[in-house]
């Protein structure tokens, strides 16, 4: 059956101790182990900030389990049927994984603002597809850091899964093949011996093991958000367990003490690696999954040679824990998707009580979905009775998620109203006829808080997202791993007069402002940023680490300067920006402090080069998500406003400290921002204000070019450089 989707080896006839065969009831215990510290980790328990590494244990157990199915039918039968593993792949996985994504995507229509249900949409059409992990890779970056969790987000693992269990079988496949043929014409037809299948299944996992494991280690130096989704970083967990299942025969031989002490010391590890690692231990995956992984395999290991129930085993094989186990794979589907909505009713944030609250609740549909759908579906004699039908099953079930996934994801705008608003006023156009006037009293009602906007308002919140700076979308503002200065220019590239605005995402708040008027005033406009990385004199931290990639390219950025010989600098920043001190990250006033002055020596080092700085003073910073706030409360958005004390005056700016003692102008376009005395308006002039909590949506920042204008034409600098003519200033010495 299926010949050719199959490789053969020659039965054996004598009773051969089969790899990992018999049920382990230390290992069900292990997969209560691994789903009880990813619950608590996501229940924000506060003594289990490592507990993400369940889902390395899990993959672990995974690759040994399938990996032993694989090689006791090769042994078994002479045959590694593919067909046949990937229908029972299907019954095990796909019933229970399809009710909680339909379920999931029910439940965001029912919870969740309209703003999420597109991107919710896809990434549930990639979950049902098994791909859904390279969906999460390519979004993850600056652009949706501050977003809400995704329902979906867990189904990333199972897609790890599934593509390991296509490239698997599919090289031992071909491994016993290429040995059949090495074995010569006189060998028996599709016939190769045990001992090949140990050779071929060995070499295969060490073949995806150590390519994977070094990739791993080196993507995620690079590129950590991205590698702690893709695949390629993954595959080498599930082949520890793969390799764990081809040397089975070796490690049972192991003394009965030594079992004994690697089952505690595997167990001992995991509970370590839960309990220690945090969001500032070495990147993950990389290296810092060795530690679960390899105990995880150690407890494995421990188990074997009839040791399942002494040692470790004896605990791990408890009829509590046991039960936990048998529902782990529901329980992982369900728990999640409760937290997300969970988090989002209890208003954005989840206590450690609510959450423990959560995951417990989440076991009664996980017991339910384990008891009604997971035994019965697999045992449904319908559907075993060949693999075409449990492949139709599959198909209809998968065809079924990805239709109600468009459904829900194309939905939003495709039932959005259109606005048109004609010749109106818009934006910060609306506020005044006199933009050299900035007063609060000076400005209409135009920014005042209100539930809902006469005629509209553009862009829409479901679309105010991607409604960003251009460069974003060329690739020219720089992510997190990125050191190479890399500048957009707009504008009129051959003029004399050269403007350079540099800064992290705060100053590309700026550049579509800056883009109008370059385009009127014919200057050439030179832009260079970098994700969360200030233009300053001083190392940086991001996520509770030192931000090394932004202190080189604060550094490469300072040879681009002197190559280029601007005639003006133009900045901005986060004052939030976190700064290193003595190998820690600096808290409080002395964060502040030391920000400042590595802000004022950056741009001395300007004014000593000759090159004149002007700053412009941080964006308010809004209470909620603007977009989502206001998808969720589309006639009430006065409730997505935020007090202005908390948005703007009572917030700690250190440029206006950095720009007295460096001698630097300051520009200050709040009240444009936040015209209304009271309270920050996430809709002004019938234009929506913020793509997030503190970044503008380009339309809006579009229409702040004539009082930007009139700011630039108040400076000395700007007065001179920008408006009267090329200046005449003899320049010091170099940049650095």
């Amino acid at each position: 059956m299926h010949a050719s989707a199959a490789a053969a080896v020659r039965p054996t006839r004598a009773p051969v101790p089969a790899p990992v065969a018999g049920f382990r009831p230390d290992i069900q215990g292990l997969r209560a182990v691994a789903v009880g510290v990813v619950l608590l980790y996501h229940a924000n328990f506060p003594f289990m900030p490592g507990g993400f590494v369940g889902v390395d244990v899990f993959f672990v157990i995974s690759g040994y389990l399938i990996t032993g199915l694989l090689l006791r039918e090769a042994l078994r039968t002479g045959r590694v049927r593919l067909m046949d593993f990937y229908a029972r792949r299907i019954r095990r996985i796909l019933p229970a994984a399809t009710v909680v994504l339909v379920a999931t995507l029910l439940l965001t229509v029912l919870i969740l603002p309209r703003i999420r249900w597109q991107q919710i949409g896809i990434e549930a059409g990639g979950a049902a597809l098994y791909i859904v992990n390279w969906i999460f890779a390519g979004t993850t970056d600056y652009l949706n850091a501050d977003l809400a969790a995704s329902p979906i987000r867990h189904f990333w693992t199972l897609s790890v899964e599934e593509q390991f269990y296509i490239v698997w079988p599919l090289l031992l496949v071909a491994l016993l093949a290429l040995l059949r043929r090495r074995g010569g014409r006189h060998a028996p037809a599709s016939a190769v011996s045990r001992s090949q299948l140990s050779v071929a299944a060995g070499a295969g996992a060490l073949l995806i093991l150590v390519p994977s494991l070094l990739w791993s280690i080196r993507y995620t130096a690079d590129a950590p958000a991205p590698a702690y989704f893709v695949t390629t970083t993954r595959l080498w967990e599930l082949a520890i367990g793969a390799a764990l299942a081809v040397f089975a025969h070796f490690v049972e031989r192991i003394p009965d003490w030594f079992g004994r002490l690697l089952g505690w010391a595997g167990l001992a590890g995991i509970v370590a690696a839960s309990l220690w690692y945090d969001s500032t231990a070495p990147a993950f995956p990389g290296a810092a999954a060795l530690l679960p992984t390899l105990s995880t395999a150690a407890v494995i290991a421990g188990g074997m040679g009839g040791r399942a129930g002494r040692g470790v085993g004896r605990l791990l094989s408890l009829g509590p824990m046991r039960w936990i186990g048998d529902i782990s794979y529901s329980l992982y589907l369900w728990h999640w998707p409760l937290v997300v909505f969970g988090t989002y009713l209890l208003g954005g944030e989840l206590r450690a009580r609510w959450g423990l609250a959560i995951v417990l609740l989440s076991v009664l549909p996980a017991w339910l979905s384990y008891r009604y759908i997971e035994i019965p579906f697999r045992d449904w004699n319908r559907v075993k009775r060949s693999v075409a039908a449990s492949l139709r099953a599959g198909g209809l079930l998968v065809a079924a998620t990805v239709a109600a996934a468009a459904t829900v994801g194309v939905a939003p705008k495709a039932t959005a109203p259109v606005v048109e608003l004609g010749d109106r006023k818009l934006g910060a156009e609306a506020l005044t006829d006199d933009f050299s006037d900035d007063s609060i009293a000076s400005f209409s009602d135009a920014g005042r808080p209100v539930d809902v906007v006469a005629d509209g308002f553009l862009p829409a919140a479901i679309d105010a997202r991607e409604d960003y700076s251009v460069v974003y979308r060329n690739g020219c503002s720089l992510r997190h791993e990125h050191t190479e200065p890399n500048g957009c220019v707009f504008g009129d590239e051959e003029s004399d007069d050269t403007v350079m605005l540099v800064g992290d995402s705060h100053t590309i708040n700026w550049i579509p402002t800056m883009i109008e008027l370059a385009e009127e005033h014919d200057w050439r406009l030179v832009t260079h940023t970098k994700a969360a990385c200030s233009f300053a004199d001083v190392p940086q931290a991001r996520d509770g680490v030192a931000y090394e990639e932004c202190d080189s390219w604060n550094r490469a950025l300072i040879d681009e300067i002197d190559t280029l010989d601007p005639d003006l600098i133009i900045t901005a920043g986060a004052t939030t920006r976190a700064v290193m001190d003595s190998g820690e990250v600096a808290q409080d006033e002395h964060r502040v402090r030391l920000l400042a002055e590595g802000l004022g020596e950056r741009w001395e080092q300007m004014d000593e080069a000759g090159i004149p700085v002007l700053v412009i003073k941080d964006t308010p910073m809004m209470a909620s998500d603007a977009p989502e706030c206001a998808s969720a409360y589309p006639d009430r958005l006065t409730v997505c406003a935020t007090p202005r004390g908390e948005a703007l005056d009572e917030r700690v700016f250190p440029e206006l400290e950095a720009a007295a003692d460096a001698d630097v102008e300051l520009i200050d376009m709040n009240n444009w921002v936040c015209p209304d005395p009271h309270s920050c308006a996430v809709v002004i002039g019938n234009v929506f204000v913020w793509r997030d909590s503190h970044h503008l949506t380009a339309t809006y920042a579009e229409t702040l070019a004539e009082p930007l204008e009139a700011k630039l034409r108040g400076t000395e600098a700007g007065a001179e450089i920008l408006f009267d003519g090329r200046r005449e200033i003899s320049r010091g010495r170099a940049c650095r």
